[in-house]
């Protein structure tokens, strides 16, 4: 591997799993699938949202912490363990306590205007009211929380330097590695719901630990066995046939819904109990589907995303601060939108093209070049990149 080689397919592909963000809760509020679990849940929906929200979910976050170790290990190799530790302090952990109360107070208004806004207010509101004792979220927001865990976890293993070492020059073989991470998703995700809830907690979550620092750990070891991906692209057909056929089967196996007595309990409880072979079978079928389309995403993005434009870079710097704000803005839009009588597909299209514009030039004119910027991707101006991409701050 050269020193100063670029790799424009993470920057896009990083990009791209933080706005498929957008679309994906976008799309939650509009998937009768959801009606008892979302903040917008819309009384006109559309079956395609439960498969396009399910979708998603299955590859977005394993791809974006996979994307996240592989320039983890590329930081330490091209700067030191001490830089990435200091990087990820700056550019994750410090971003998290500035915006997390910002956006729980948002939430607070959005729960009290909202209730009054909607009609019919969303199930989810109820929910929230019936509540004893509500355990502390970090909403969306938890991507931060559980990738800084995660880089500390890096971070101690170079301090066994010898192991460190050793591990960053082993040459792995793709099949192990793609059937190492069925094997972790697997078992993460035994004793979790399907679909898997997000590990919004203050407290470690070692499953999260578990399920998302495979993806993490697996992109540290891609970034010394680049040829792993490139013999990925002659496996393409293959992994995608896999990947439609293991989506299909999930599909097919997932549950109905849950309603709104499950789904306080699940609240109250704070767990889920697995129940039985109906369940495991399920979740392994969601495990393939998992690693399956996660494989072919970096594929396609190797193969195809390998090369930077202007607009590329652009949507590169902007889409931390996209993802950051995007849930409110969706909520603002879509809960009004309970009370008009319109196609389900206007509205999501309306809900999503509204919110990108808004992120967008609020991060044109508000943040980028000023200190939230300079928080959020570094000081340098986005002309200025240094090889390793160090103003991607999450693509570090």
């Amino acid at each position: 591997m050269q020193q100063n080689s670029r790799f424009y397919f993470i920057d896009n592909l990083r990009s791209i799993a933080l706005l498929l963000g957008v679309i994906f809760h976008a799309a939650i509020a509009y998937g009768p699938y959801f009606k008892n679990i979302w903040f917008s849940a819309d009384p006109n929906t559309n079956v395609f949202f439960n498969y396009l929200a399910n979708w998603l979910h299955l590859f977005r976050m394993p791809l974006f912490f996979l994307i996240a170790g592989f320039c983890s290990a590329l930081l330490i190799a091209r700067k030191s363990e001490q830089t990435f530790i200091k990087l990820r302090f700056k550019r994750v952990l410090i971003p998290f306590f500035v915006f997390y109360p910002i956006i729980i107070a948002v939430f607070l208004h959005i729960f009290m205007w909202g209730a009054e806004i909607a009609n019919p207010v969303p199930a989810l509101f109820g929910v929230i009211q019936a509540i004893e004792n509500p355990q502390i979220s970090t909403i969306h927001l938890w991507f931060l929380w559980v990738l800084m865990q995660l880089c500390i976890l890096h971070w101690c293993l170079t301090r066994l330097s010898d192991v460190y070492n050793y591990l960053s020059k082993v040459t792995i073989n793709p099949l192990v590695l793609l059937l190492v991470l069925v094997l972790c998703s697997f078992i993460s995700l035994l004793e979790q719901p399907v679909p898997f809830h997000a590990p919004d907690k203050l407290y470690p979550q070692f499953w999260a630990w578990c399920f998302y620092g495979a993806f993490y750990f697996a992109g540290a070891i891609l970034y010394n066995n680049l040829q792993v991906i490139a013999r990925g692209v002659k496996s393409t057909l293959v992994i995608t046939g896999i990947a439609i056929v293991s989506l299909w089967y999930y599909f097919l196996l997932l549950p109905a819904s849950p309603t709104l007595t499950q789904v306080i309990e699940a609240a109250q409880q704070g767990y889920f109990a697995p129940s039985g072979v109906q369940h495991s079978l399920l979740v392994a079928m969601q495990a393939i589907a998992i690693v399956s389309w996660t494989a072919l995403a970096l594929i396609l993005g190797y193969n195809y995303l390998n090369k930077e434009s202007k607009v590329s870079r652009y949507i590169s710097e902007s889409s931390y601060w996209v993802y950051l704000v995007h849930v409110p803005i969706l909520l603002y839009m879509q809960l009004p939108l309970t009370n008009i009588d319109l196609p389900a597909s206007i509205k999501f299209i309306f809900s999503v093209s509204g919110t990108l514009v808004i992120s967008l030039v609020s991060y044109h004119y508000l943040i980028r070049g000023r200190f939230i910027g300079h928080l959020l991707n570094g000081k340098k101006p986005p002309s200025s990149r240094s090889p390793d991409g160090e103003n991607n701050a999450l693509a570090k």
